[in-house]
């Protein structure tokens, strides 16, 4: 094994769990995780690359990046939904549903991809859509807040004000915490909206 790829895989394996990315809405929770990896060390770093410049809300630089990463390896299901991250961040919510479509092809099970999608809907005022989505969110990484708190959050807009209740207390009965000060805000904040209904 070349010492490269020894590299890229323990980075893969340190970075698994998930990235930040910029949280700067004031609603929505997008955490992303690594759903697939690539063989190639040079699509890996791209992504990387294209992560800190998302960070720094550099998006036409991050899709580049991505894209370099796809053309490496075409099979690599990351840079597709994180493509469409950014065309979302950009205001291109049906070409970041088509990014988003494109990683399900290859992993259908890609939380990431369907969280961003998921969000995308909801920025088209497809509330039902997205909380069909973020039911499968649930399912797919339970121990992670993102799912419920999409969930939560779009049957509060339904107004279905006592089930958003139930599947919040969901995160406080399965223990399921978050790190993040802003994320931690907006549960807050959702709670209190609800109690207030």
């Amino acid at each position: 094994m070349t010492f490269k790829l020894t590299i890229a895989i323990i980075l893969f394996f340190l970075s698994i769990t998930s990235f930040s990315q910029n949280d700067d809405d004031e609603e929505l929770i997008q955490n992303f995780y690594y759903s697939c990896k690539s063989d190639s060390y040079g699509a890996f770093n791209n992504v990387n690359k294209g992560i800190q410049l998302f960070d720094t809300k550099q998006y036409n630089r991050s899709i580049n990046n991505f894209s370099k990463a796809l053309q490496k390896d075409n099979n690599y299901c990351d840079p597709y939904y994180l493509i469409g991250y950014c065309h979302q961040k950009m205001g291109n919510y049906e070409k970041a549903l088509k990014y988003c479509d494109s990683t399900l092809l290859i992993n259908p099970k890609s939380a990431s991809a369907i969280i961003v999608k998921a969000n995308t809907l909801y920025l088209l005022s497809d509330t039902s859509g997205a909380a069909e989505l973020f039911e499968q969110v649930i399912d797919l990484i339970p121990d992670k807040i993102d799912g419920y708190y999409g969930q939560a959050l779009m049957l509060h807009k339904l107004g279905q004000h006592n089930k958003a209740k139930d599947i919040l207390t969901q995160l406080d009965t399965k223990n399921i915490k978050t790190p993040n000060i802003r994320e931690k805000r907006k549960i807050k904040e959702l709670k209190a909206r609800l109690n207030k209904k």
